[in-house]
């Protein structure tokens, strides 16, 4: 089920980023459809250009990220703090306000993290040996109900669920050169899906995210920096 909720949010993925992109783009963006599936330890799923070379690369241009927040709005179900707990009874809408936290947040913690790489310099345009890295945060949904510092003692074992996929596209020729992706829990990496012993509050559930975020990120920055690394090695 997981493998198949995936797949659909790659075509979610690649319909979203057709209407998104902007005018910093020269060149379509081209080689969906020879991406070929690989096996990985790190991530849900992961695509590679048969031609990918990425020792070609020296910068990294980011493109403004997607993030698409799924509609619970039909959601009426009076949780308990043990359902709340096993995630099992719906989710909460999140607010506007909340939506747009979420987004600075989670887009400040991938520029700084990628902006960590030894063999990348982040540029704010396009140009030679440059790889554009297009982001997508999607299906998301919340565990946190509302006011939460208000609910009592309610602990959770994770702030919710998304999806994330990292595209990485040659700039010149707009060739799509991969593609990674999986769904995850929002919490912290040593959370481990097991329910915090502390009270979730608002300061916990933002800290939360920006942790889960830094993972993301971090794991996308060590495989850049370390596929480089051993491509021009080999040159």
């Amino acid at each position: 089920m997981k493998k198949l909720a995936l797949v659909l949010i790659v075509i979610m993925f690649a319909a979203g980023f057709a209407i998104a992109q902007d005018d910093t783009a020269a060149t379509e963006v081209t080689g969906a459809d020879e991406l070929v599936k690989q096996k990985s330890s790190q991530w849900g799923g992961v695509w590679i250009h048969p031609d990918a070379d990425i020792s070609k690369f020296s910068k990294l241009y980011l493109w403004n990220a997607i993030f698409q927040f799924r509609d619970v709005s039909d959601n009426k179900v009076n949780r308990t703090t043990t359902a709340m707990m096993r995630g099992d009874q719906g989710y909460f809408t999140i607010s506007e306000d909340s939506q747009e936290k979420f987004k600075k947040i989670v887009s400040e913690v991938v520029v700084k993290e990628l902006g960590r790489s030894k063999q990348f310099e982040i540029v704010d345009s396009i140009g030679p040996d440059t790889l554009a890295v297009r982001g997508a945060v999607l299906d998301i949904v919340s565990n946190v109900p509302p006011n939460v510092g208000r609910q009592g003692n309610v602990h959770l074992a994770s702030m919710g669920e998304a999806t994330f996929f990292f595209e990485l596209i040659d700039a010149e020729t707009g060739v799509i050169q991969a593609r990674v992706g999986d769904r995850r829990l929002i919490q912290p990496p040593a959370g481990m899906n097991t329910v915090n012993a502390a009270p979730t509050n608002s300061a916990t559930v933002w800290n939360d995210v920006e942790m889960w975020a830094q993972d993301q990120a971090m794991t996308l920055r060590r495989a850049l920096d370390k596929a480089a690394k051993k491509a021009k090695k080999k040159k």
